[in-house]
């Protein structure tokens, strides 16, 4: 635990008398030892977003705290003020009377069986970032390193895009894994595909580098998708899937040992102008609202920080990744 952390604290209630469940639980919580609440957000109501069929809907809201216990201890503490308000958790995102979620505390990361922090579904939620932005509008999402503000302000962006990648572009099995969830997730949410085949560019360089070969590619790939395009599409509300994620491509370009001598100004001149101009073209490219990761490897690259928010599906089956992954999408308009 950081001394000083700061935490932004979830709520949510949709059974009985929401307001003033909240208005109580805030008042438990500042009267609670070890927690000290700086700020309340205002409540704003949500519909609920993946679970079970005709529920009430949510009153959200947010405070930031300042705890002098551990982590662990806190989520304890939030479940035993859940328990007293009558909360049951019988049914993933099903009603409850009281939701308490810790969704930062500082620049704590952790994935245990018993806290995961930041909380995993933060970056996705709507319902939660706009009552977090109220309250600590530059907290810090320390996978990601984008504040609170800049994460909400990426999933309001239209028009919205979801990249479908393989972690391990080297293992065939996941390859075909994540181009039928792309193509399923297409055919799910009625979105416009971006397929990487249709983007490269035949004249494209070739230089004799292979990690200059894959920056030129990368470079290829990001001039034809610039968010200037598609900020004037006028899609609107519709999404665009991607069967590649351009951050992901840049790492990996970055990473290829290509065993060609730079010796000589000239050589070590082209090598850092291709990253360079592959760099830059991905700035300008449009950003994925999200990157969904598939197969071995995803959770080490989501938890060893990325600059966009990645999710890893719990299942396995493409059918059920694409419900995942839909499910998802509509959290960052709920």
């Amino acid at each position: 635990m950081s001394e000083g952390s700061l935490a932004i604290i979830g709520l949510g209630s949709n059974q009985g008398d929401r307001e003033a469940i909240l208005d109580e639980a805030v008042e438990v919580l500042k009267a609670a030892p070890h927690i000290h609440v700086w700020t309340v957000s205002n409540l704003y109501e949500t519909f609920p977003v993946g679970g079970p069929p005709d529920q009430e809907p949510f009153l959200n809201a947010a405070l930031l705290a300042e705890p002098t216990i551990d982590p662990l201890s806190l989520l304890e503490r939030l479940h035993l003020i859940e328990e007293k308000f009558g909360r049951v958790r019988d049914e993933r995102w099903g009603a409850r009377t009281l939701d308490l979620d810790l969704l930062l505390y500082g620049q704590e990361i952790r994935r245990t069986p018993q806290l995961t922090l930041p909380h995993p579904r933060l970056p996705f939620r709507r319902f939660a970032l706009l009552p977090a932005v109220e309250v600590a509008p530059w907290s810090l999402d320390p996978l990601t390193n984008m504040t609170v503000n800049e994460l909400l302000a990426s999933i309001d962006r239209r028009p919205s895009l979801v990249a479908v990648a393989a972690a391990n572009p080297d293992d065939p099995a996941t390859v075909e894994l994540a181009a039928e969830v792309h193509a399923g997730v297409v055919e799910a949410l009625g979105a416009e595909p971006l397929l990487r085949r249709d983007l490269q560019s035949a004249g494209a360089a070739h230089p004799a580098s292979p990690r200059d070969r894959a920056f030129a590619e990368v470079q290829a790939t990001a001039r034809r998708t610039p968010e200037s395009k598609w900020l004037n599409s006028g899609l609107g509300d519709r999404w665009l899937a991607a069967d590649f994620a351009l951050d992901l491509d840049l790492r990996r370009a970055a990473a290829i040992e290509d065993g060609v001598s730079h010796e000589g100004w000239k050589e070590v001149w082209n090598l850092f102008t291709y990253e360079r101009a592959a760099r830059a073209a991905v700035d300008h490219a449009l950003a994925p609202t999200f990157v969904v990761l598939l197969g071995q490897g995803a959770a080490a690259i989501r938890d060893g920080g990325f600059p966009r928010p990645v999710y890893v599906p719990e299942a396995t089956v493409p059918a059920e990744i694409v419900v995942e992954v839909v499910v998802t999408c509509h959290a960052t308009r709920a």
